[in-house]
């Protein structure tokens, strides 16, 4: 039998995913993967695995989780109030699990979506060069109470001596309070006359209750005349403006083509931060050339 851990609680929308399904946009396929590429990447090196190696993501409360064999693991994104077999311990550090043991991942106090990494990676099945969840790509668009799910071979601690330097933790954490977006031009940026340029780029927005991998649309308007567009590609980061004058930013699960205008694109620093908000949360576009 091989190593896994058992799902004991499933939390809030979680869902196995790595960093994403290249390559099929022209059959309709999104992207998916990982919302928060940072936490992510950081989860993965701190328990020696390779930077696309799938792991759980969470939003708002995290899982339960038994471990079926002894493996490292860590818990990275928002701050999780988090418990192995009853006793506290802290986001961005490695912890080993014990088989038998219980881990509890529950609210998050700061941000909104947490990732849980275990050295080896899970060996959930890859459709289409991906481990990421999409329904009807995958089975099941979450994971289910109940489900095992194998890990891999842990390279962790396999290199003597080896040793990771990280920043500090007021420094890894620090991208969960800003709010400032750093966002290029769209294709359609220059449909905007200087008076909505400028309304855009002074304005602070607040997170719409419509939230979600696949969009994440904001709740102040912009008054326009723009007209839609002839449907064109779009990518996760592309912020669209529909004709209520509402703003919606694309995720990772969003379609791969739309008819409003593309009028700013998400630097991948941009999503990160955007990929912790959540509703009634506030943000500012940064345009940089």
């Amino acid at each position: 039998m091989k190593d896994s851990i058992q799902i004991e609680r499933t939390g809030f929308y979680t869902t196995i995913q790595d960093q994403g399904r290249f390559g099929y946009a022209h059959l309709g396929i999104p992207e998916s993967g990982v919302m928060d590429k940072k936490a992510m990447q950081l989860a993965n090196t701190l328990v020696n695995n390779s930077l696309n190696e799938a792991v759980l993501e969470y939003t708002l409360v995290g899982p339960s989780i038994q471990f079926l064999c002894d493996r490292h693991f860590v818990i990275t994104g928002g701050n999780t109030i988090a418990t192995l077999d009853a006793k506290t311990i802290k986001n961005n550090t490695v912890y080993k699990g014990r088989k038998g043991q219980i881990l509890e991942l529950t609210k998050i106090t700061e941000g909104c979506r947490g990732y849980f990494a275990i050295a080896g990676g899970m060996q959930s099945p890859s459709v289409l060069e991906s481990k990421s969840m999409y329904v009807p790509i995958t089975k099941s668009k979450t994971i289910q109470k109940g489900a095992s799910i194998p890990v891999g071979i842990s390279l962790y601690g396999a290199i003597k001596g080896a040793r990771l330097k990280i920043e500090k933790e007021t420094a890894i954490v620090s991208y969960l309070k800003e709010e400032d977006l750093i966002t290029y031009k769209g294709p359609e940026y220059d449909l905007l006359d200087e008076k909505l340029r400028a309304d855009i780029s002074k304005k602070t927005f607040t997170i719409s209750k419509l939230w979600n991998r696949m969009a994440i649309q904001l709740e102040d308007t912009i008054a326009h005349k723009i007209p839609s567009i002839t449907t064109g590609p779009v990518i996760p980061g592309t912020v669209q403006l529909t004709p209520s004058g509402r703003m919606m930013i694309l995720m990772q699960d969003c379609q791969t083509t739309g008819g409003y205008p593309r009028i700013l694109q998400l630097s991948e620093s941009a999503m990160n931060v955007l990929a912790q908000k959540k509703q009634d949360d506030t943000v500012s576009f940064l345009l940089t050339s």
